[in-house]
């Protein structure tokens, strides 16, 4: 009786060993075979001086956090500030991009298509002697830009473009990759920025996912600037934020996102 309970508690245990490889395993194919939860972090306005601790706050806290992110670099006034030169040259070792974000920050959509595509290439040389990167990203100053900016995309060898969702914008070659911000992380009001609760950008966040498979929130230095100095209440906000959202999403760069959705 004794030696049949035994071999009956045997069998059991070896019942429920294999169940439970079983169901690991099948958790492992699961997990694989999910969709990655893509989120770029886009910093716009990257320039000499200008909010410089805001700055070198999101430059070195995209080293220290390992957090790729996407750099809105103004070519014409970027590289004679040493100190946010050396951080960006930091973070795109660390994986960030660079976006061209203008020359001197220009309306591209008034200026004509040889205008733009001399903009790029000389935007694209200086990126390319200071940072080392051949930039394929083109982030257009206040969201502006018309299909002469894609013509001389096409002629300058950048093949992403990146706006604001909430922006009608002319159709794109089907070479050029249109992806959006979808999420932005404060509101302009009275010439004073608010930064959204993390709460609401969470929201916003995962609808932008549900939306588009993707979520791109856009941000500026001087987000971050208040009275000429580094606000350190939006700065906790943020790396509160940013630590909530890394939980869940895997932070990446406009480059991936197009090579993913394409």
């Amino acid at each position: 009786m004794w030696f049949s309970s035994r071999k009956r508690l045997t069998v059991v245990l070896s019942s429920l060993i294999v169940i439970s490889v079983l169901l690991a395993a099948l958790a492992v194919g699961v997990l694989r075979d999910s969709p990655e939860r893509y989120i770029v972090l886009r910093v716009d306005d990257i320039q000499d001086y200008a909010f410089r601790d805001a700055q070198l706050f999101l430059l070195n806290y995209s080293v220290e956090a390992d957090l790729e992110m996407s750099l809105g670099i103004i070519s014409g006034m970027f590289g004679e500030d040493q100190q946010v030169l050396e951080a960006t040259r930091s973070a795109v070792r660390s994986g960030s991009e660079v976006g061209i974000h203008g020359w001197n920050h220009e309306d591209l959509a008034v200026l004509s298509m040889s205008e733009q595509r001399d903009i790029l290439f000389q935007a694209k040389s200086r990126i390319r002697q200071l940072l080392g990167v051949d930039a394929t990203l083109l982030i257009p100053p206040m969201f502006s830009f018309n299909e002469d900016t894609i013509s001389a995309m096409q002629e300058e060898s950048c093949n992403v473009i990146s706006t604001c969702a909430d922006y009608d914008e002319p159709s794109l070659e089907a070479e050029i990759k249109n992806i959006p911000a979808t999420v932005e992380l404060s509101v302009l009001s009275d010439n004073a920025w608010h930064m959204k609760s993390v709460n609401e950008v969470t929201a916003e966040v995962e609808r932008s996912f549900e939306l588009y498979g993707y979520t791109a929130i856009v941000t500026h230095p001087q987000e971050f600037f208040t009275d000429g100095k580094l606000n350190q209440k939006a700065v906790d906000s943020l790396i509160i934020l940013l630590e909530k959202l890394g939980e869940t999403f895997h932070f990446t760069t406009f480059e991936n996102i197009a090579r993913a959705l394409s």
